[in-house]
């Protein structure tokens, strides 16, 4: 009876382990995109995340190619905590390399429950909402937690404007198929805005945003995953 209750025992902690091992989180991440314009490609973008400890780095870099590159980089930093509801920002900046004045600096006093935000030189403050994402952390928040299908809501900050958006979870049928690979994926529709946004996350890929397509001035700008490098 006790090697019967032995082997069950071994049984149900392999199984948790086994569970453990299938949703840690990546400590190194790299994704590089290529990014349209109706259709026409106009940029490169390089994401990189790692996580120190409890601490998380996240960065990304837009290059426009031919003409667009006389835009200069787009650069986007997220720094924070990594905590039990997975990441919670502390500091977040927008910069772009040909315009100064085009800085966005946000910092969230998480305490006091305010988020300070500097855009275009001037200080404002907006209500800190618990769960409250950057531009960036947002789209790796999902590693820690995968939305399910429904509604959903999302409280982030673009650097200038902090606005809770609300989300149409779907799983789609049919598999996205990308030169990093072919991907299952919940697809997520912004329903509140007339531009509405749609993120594309790879369900057996940490959650990790493979397609991103968003209107911009009644032109639609696609952002495609084009390689993956986990560690």
């Amino acid at each position: 009876m006790w090697k019967n209750l032995r082997t069950i025992v071994l049984a149900c902690v392999s199984v948790m382990l086994m569970v453990q091992t299938a949703h840690a989180v990546p400590k190194s991440i790299k994704l590089t995109y290529e990014v349209k314009r109706n259709g026409k490609l106009f940029g490169h973008v390089t994401e990189t995340f790692s996580q120190n400890g409890k601490q998380y780095k996240l960065q990304s870099i837009t290059k426009g190619i031919g003409v667009y590159a006389l835009l200069g980089e787009r650069k986007l930093v997220s720094q924070g905590d990594v905590t039990k509801d997975g990441l919670r920002p502390k500091h977040f900046e927008s910069l772009q390399s040909t315009s100064a004045k085009k800085t966005l600096i946000n910092d969230f006093d998480w305490k006091a429950r305010v988020l300070n935000m500097q855009v275009k030189g001037e200080k404002q403050q907006e209500v800190l909402a618990s769960g409250t994402q950057d531009l960036l952390s947002v789209m790796y928040q999902f590693m820690y937690k995968p939305p399910v299908a429904g509604p959903m809501k999302l409280a982030v900050t673009t650097g200038k404007r902090l606005k809770t958006h609300q989300y149409q979870v779907s799983m789609q049928a049919a598999p996205l198929v990308t030169e990093a690979g072919q991907f299952k994926v919940l697809e997520l529709v912004e329903m509140d805005d007339a531009d509405a946004k749609k993120i594309y996350l790879a369900t057996e890929k940490y959650a990790l945003p493979v397609k991103i397509v968003v209107q911009d001035d009644g032109a639609t700008i696609e952002q495609l995953i084009t390689q993956i490098t986990i560690e």
